[in-house]
């Protein structure tokens, strides 16, 4: 146990206050979102001049900022709020329950239905006006498309129940205001026509962190957290690292503290290397915790995103693109799953860090989304389906071999080199992986 204790103290002594580096913290100034907090702030206190917004949707990537400034912002303000991470609950009852419970409720058993959910949320939300004096109540709902999993609890429902609450509340000369925190923009939910006509387009996008942005995080938070100043390079390190791959300023906290405990386990400074090996233990810790967690389905999505990747040498690739990989990789004797609820699965797969996803204009046909790894596509492979990515692997590595001696100069040659790749893929049996390659 005396081991145990020295060497977790020893991975420890580079720090001075490691609070700092908890992705989850709240800060206490705002870097790079002054603009998406300026426009939040114009929201909530519109109620100021007679006009509340009944609902205002942040969406954009992962570790873009949108649940920390979003809880910045409210706390920094006036009014009362509550905070709730849906992706904590399966169903839209368990939503329900899980805002009363953070508002101090009991959790309600189903048989008592969802109407004495609603019944007693708006008597808890009269008791924290009647306490604070205050005429503006927040209710933040972040991971809001944990909603959407749950095809029985009627999730639009559920929204309208809380915007009849709004409308209920207004007569009273009180005030709610809905916040839902996602990945995608409104408009891409399953919502009701009476839902839709009532929430309005108050809509607020975090775009990817720059790099200079994610820099001046990680150098506030490592002022603050570490007992010896860093070395700038190792933090513009972090930065490119992050902003390169996703932009995303948790991922570069995380890189940082990983990097300094491993630095203190050898009883030395931060170095790229340091830095290098974190990148290493992250991927392997994320994927394992959640590979083993995941479906046979979850499983194929992940491992047709990494083969697509891979083979494509492109980095983004849209949903229809996926299920189509998802569809040809598929044992011939399974059942597939449908169109949505694969691109939930993609969801997931955004939640759980492996990948990341952007909202693309297409005109006249709306919006899409586009995904992209945030790891090798060759853990994925090798962590899902070893023996299948050995062969997807060698007739990759001949196919390359065989570029190189012929010319691609002429489009016909090129187009006989993908075909070739599809006649080794064929060949190193890959049975119900089929010769998809993206041209």
């Amino acid at each position: 146990m005396q081991k145990i204790v020295n060497a977790v103290r020893g991975q420890n002594s580079v720090f001075s206050n490691k609070s700092y580096l908890d992705n989850l913290s709240v800060p206490k100034s705002i870097i790079g979102r002054e603009n998406e907090s300026k426009k939040l702030v114009n929201y909530l206190l519109s109620y100021e001049k007679g006009l509340v917004v009944p609902l205002i949707s942040i969406y954009g990537r992962s570790g873009s900022g949108k649940s920390t400034i979003i809880q910045f912002v409210c706390k920094n303000l006036d009014l009362d709020f509550c905070y709730a991470d849906l992706r904590k609950s399966k169903t839209v009852f368990g939503c329900v329950n899980l805002i009363l419970s953070e508002l101090g409720h009991p959790n309600l058993k189903n048989a008592q239905g969802i109407n004495t959910a609603f019944s007693i949320l708006e008597k808890l939300i009269l008791e924290k006006f009647e306490k604070s004096n205050n005429s503006l109540f927040v209710l933040c709902l972040d991971e809001f498309d944990t909603l959407f999993y749950d095809k029985r609890g009627k999730p639009s429902d559920f929204i309208y129940k809380l915007l009849v609450l709004v409308e209920k509340l207004r007569k009273t000369s009180k005030h709610l205001c809905i916040i839902t925190i996602s990945n995608k923009i409104l408009s891409e939910f399953d919502l009701d026509d009476r839902v839709v006509s009532r929430i309005g387009s108050s809509e607020i996008y975090f775009n990817s962190y720059s790099e200079d942005n994610v820099l001046k995080i990680i150098r506030n938070r490592a002022k603050k957290s570490f007992s010896k100043s860093i070395n700038d390079e190792i933090l513009k390190y972090c930065a490119k690292i992050s902003s390169e791959e996703h932009g995303d300023a948790r991922r570069a906290i995380d890189l940082l503290r990983t990097s300094g405990e491993i630095a203190g386990n050898d009883k030395k400074e931060i170095s790229k290397q340091y830095v290098d090996d974190a990148i290493k233990q992250l991927q392997k810790n994320q994927l394992t915790t959640v590979i083993n967690g995941g479906s046979f389905h979850f499983r194929l999505a992940c491992a047709g995103l990494a083969r697509l990747t891979f083979l494509s040498e492109e980095q983004w690739h849209s949903t229809s693109e996926l299920y189509s990989q998802y569809q040809k990789i598929l044992y011939k004797d399974r059942q597939k799953i449908s169109y949505r609820r694969f691109s939930e699965m993609l969801v997931e797969l955004v939640n759980s860090g492996i990948a990341v996803s952007q909202t693309i204009s297409k005109g006249r046909q709306g919006y899409g989304s586009q995904f992209k790894l945030t790891v090798d596509p060759n853990l994925i492979g090798i962590s899902c389906f070893p023996e299948r990515w050995k062969g997807i692997v060698n007739a990759k590595a001949a196919h390359d071999a065989m570029q190189k001696s012929q010319s691609m100069s002429s489009h016909g040659k090129r187009n006989s080199s993908l075909s070739n790749l599809r006649n080794i893929l064929d060949s190193n049996a890959e049975k119900n992986w089929n010769d998809y390659v993206r041209k």
